[in-house]
């Protein structure tokens, strides 16, 4: 039988329009609908700062499936309503209700969720509830969710004034952008009081700085900590959070059992000390998980004892452009893999030079480096870059060295030279010492007398290198 043209395309016309309506067909029951998670948890979120949209938490995603062989329409609702510090958008369309939204056979919908607590002044974290429901029919499919709220104390763009105490262990302090202690101005923050900054932005620095004097005052069991404003455990060995500890020229502090992780330079000190005196001096400080350094000196004077300065991009020392530096019983450990560097993590300067290599400016440089560790997977560890014109002077000795540069700046002899510190756990981020450390008794008793490690540990009479006693 011949077809004509025009019994083809009437043919074809009523198959599609056939085969359209059976798949448009929607499911007139109940039916549940499938949820890929039954509970979505939030950890811990700041609650916001009055009057500000600021802070909102990350964005969560699941999905929710029809299961049967048809179109179905579903309708969701939040359990809080239009009052619910949670904020729902599925498939572009957004809560608090969404009704009759379709969903093919055996296809999925995607829930976007984000929450937004509201202070509950109370000094621990509260946990606040809610719930999605999935409604088909008579049928309702609900997942719940959870967070924990945290008040805090916030700090946007300020300058702090002078004698500021900042000792609340209860709640955080959340700063917002930067502070700013001025010239002459003393700010101190007490033991146990945790400090969150925001994340870096292009056009200005996030974080602390310092134009006076800076004092934090920690303990052995209390110590303070400085990290992004993301208080979950799965941040806390993400870099590049926020800036970092900044003192400006005049700029002076102590630090002591202090904790500055997440930032992209943990601690940066520009220019010398006006007197004899360190401008900056660290004491049983963890300086980890900097994007790109943990420790910058720009021509400055800084003394540390028991510290760790590990996981860093490219740097967990630099001293740029000469400077004043003692380190005793230190810890310098780069295993992050932030950036791939070809370079020592450990850099010694007396030079400034431009992208070119050229020469611009020399300063003069001493080093004293006793008792500690430089260790990372490179074969040399500690890069140096001087110009012999300039002093550069180095005390080193009694320390595990990985450095096997021919350019010798210290005397093989006074050092233990590819040693191995053999630390407890590296991926863990524990740079304590196993118990088959080369490390272990291999100290010289300094004057004065190191008695303590960075945990408050009590040393040996001959006491193990680095900043954690075994």
């Amino acid at each position: 039988m011949k077809l004509s043209l025009r019994n083809i395309i009437v043919t074809f016309i009523t198959l599609f329009t056939l085969n359209g309506c059976i798949d448009e067909a929607i499911f007139n029951g109940s039916t549940k609908l499938q949820m890929s998670k039954d509970t979505i948890f939030f950890d811990t979120i700041f609650t916001r700062q009055t009057g500000t949209t600021y802070p909102i938490s990350v964005t969560k995603i699941f999905s929710v499936k029809n299961t049967e062989n048809a179109w179905v329409k579903a309708s969701f609702r939040l359990g809080g309503g239009k009052n619910s510090p949670y904020k729902i958008n599925i498939d572009g369309i957004a809560g608090p209700e969404i009704n009759q939204l379709e969903i093919g056979p055996n296809d999925s919908v995607f829930v976007f969720l984000q929450c937004a607590l509201q202070a509950n002044n109370t000094n621990n974290p509260a946990l606040v509830l809610d719930s999605l429901m999935a409604i088909v029919g008579n049928h309702t499919t609900k997942t719940i969710f959870a967070a924990y709220g945290w008040d805090a104390h916030y700090y946007r763009d300020s300058v702090i004034p002078n004698n500021t105490v900042w000792n609340d262990t209860k709640k955080p302090y959340v700063i917002i952008g930067n502070i700013l202690v001025p010239e002459n101005s003393n700010f101190t923050i007490n033991a146990g009081v945790q400090v969150y900054t925001s994340a870096p932005q292009p056009i200005r620095y996030t974080g602390i700085l310092v134009l006076g004097n800076f004092n934090v005052i920690g303990s052995e069991s209390n110590r303070v900590s400085f990290k992004g404003d993301k208080p979950i455990f799965a941040a806390s060995t993400q870099p590049n959070q926020w800036g970092g500890i900044y003192f400006l020229p005049q700029g002076t502090g102590k630090l002591k059992y202090a904790d500055v992780t997440n930032a992209i330079i943990g601690i940066r000190i520009d220019s010398l000390s006006k007197g004899n005196d360190p401008s900056l001096e660290l004491d049983q400080c963890k300086i980890q998980y900097c994007g790109q350094a943990c420790l910058i000196g720009v021509t400055s004077n800084i003394k540390a004892t028991n510290c760790l300065f590990a996981d860093a991009g490219t740097y967990t020392f630099l001293a740029f452009l000469g400077g004043q530096y003692l380190f005793n019983h230190c810890t310098f450990a780069e295993n992050s893999g932030f950036s791939s560097r070809q370079q020592g993590h450990f850099a010694i300067t007396n030079t400034q030079r431009n992208e070119n290599g050229v020469l611009l400016n020399s300063k003069p440089l001493s080093l004293n480096l006793r008792n500690s560790i430089i260790d990372g997977p490179n074969f040399d560890e500690i890069y140096i870059d001087k110009v012999n014109n300039t002093s550069f002077v180095t005390t080193v000795e009694s320390n595990i060295l990985k450095y096997r540069n021919s350019d010798k700046f210290f005397d093989p002899s006074l050092n233990f030279i590819n040693k191995k510190p053999k630390f407890l756990n590296i991926a863990q981020g524990n740079y304590s010492l196993d118990t088959l450390s080369d490390a272990i008794g291999k100290a010289q008793l300094s004057n004065p007398k190191v008695t303590i490690d960075i945990l408050g540990k009590v040393r040996k009479p001959i006491p193990d290198l680095g900043a954690f006693e075994r």
